[in-house]
């Protein structure tokens, strides 16, 4: 994540981006083009990846409901949510908590690791070549984070 991009961007428009994600409001469409506008002497990747960082991260989706009004630069309404945008951002909340859980759950168990010319011993008995059995791994922040999204969305979509 680009901190650096979302650290300027919070400096040079502080009515319109936040560092603490939960603050995030949704942002006027085409708003690179007014960053740039304003501020062509700014590094356009900086730009870029701050832009990146700050909408691509699920406080941000979450931001996303149709009817919620979107605001430009210095923080006035510029449009709102479309519920076309709101269901997009619903996809990627729940690929999100998909990524995040299959993650949590598919880390692969640390065995013996053969040293770059030697070959692993082939004759451990199968007891100390077994792995543990299949016990649900513990879910990081992330994945529990993950997980509570997904089943809010699955919730939302209930509704």
């Amino acid at each position: 994540m680009s901190h650096e991009g979302i650290d300027k961007l919070a400096h040079l428009f502080p009515h319109c981006f936040f560092r603490r994600s939960h603050l995030r409001r949704p942002l006027k469409l085409g708003i690179h083009e007014d960053i740039i506008a304003q501020h062509p002497e700014l590094d356009r990747t900086l730009i870029g990846r701050g832009l990146n960082a700050y909408t691509h991260s699920t406080t941000y989706w979450l931001t996303l409901t149709a009817g919620t009004p979107r605001i430009d630069l210095a923080g006035n309404l510029a449009g709102e949510v479309t519920l076309k945008e709101e269901e997009h951002a619903r996809r990627k909340i729940a690929k999100a908590a998909r990524r995040a859980a299959a993650k949590a759950a598919g880390q692969p168990a640390a065995g013996p690791v053969a040293k770059c010319g030697e070959q692993q011993n082939s004759t451990l008995d199968a007891k100390t070549q077994q792995r543990p059995p299949a016990v649900p791994p513990r879910l990081g922040l992330a994945g529990l984070r993950a997980v509570a999204q997904a089943r809010r969305a699955r919730l939302v979509d209930a509704k």
